[in-house]
């Protein structure tokens, strides 16, 4: 017995984009940035780029506004494309073939950032000037 399922965490890399056939199944289409858990030597971490299609409904795409930067988790069967290119060469494309998405965060925006930022100030009282009794 031999399976194929796979599971990747990561932040999308583009906007999704959602295709209607010509036979009127939807496709849609995206990319997330996976971290390895290492750094280099010069303390960069790699990162694998990673195909994602989810074929027949964008319905959760469209219901949770995913957006590039959104951070996902995906699962699927990965699958290997082999096709002859115009010039005679075959080439090899590898893509998720997602049965499965869940939205894990969406992308804080500069707004949301200085907001929160805003709250934790008022929040904290050791930056406030007030006289001690000590």
């Amino acid at each position: 017995m031999s399976t194929n399922v796979c599971t990747f965490c990561g932040r999308l890399g583009n906007n999704p984009e959602i295709t209607i056939l010509p036979s009127g199944k939807e496709r849609v289409r995206f990319s997330i940035a996976v971290d390895r858990n290492y750094k280099r030597d010069d303390g960069t971490r790699p990162t694998d780029w990673i195909s994602v299609v989810i074929w027949g409904s964008s319905a959760y795409v469209k219901k949770t506004n995913l957006h590039k930067g959104d951070k996902v988790v995906v699962s699927g069967r990965y699958e290997i494309n082999e096709w002859t290119d115009n010039n005679g060469i075959k080439q090899f494309a590898g893509s998720l073939n997602c049965t499965n998405i869940e939205l894990v965060e969406h992308k804080k925006s500069d707004k949301d950032k200085a907001v929160e930022d805003a709250i934790a100030n008022q929040n904290n009282p050791m930056d406030e000037d007030d006289d001690l009794p000590f």
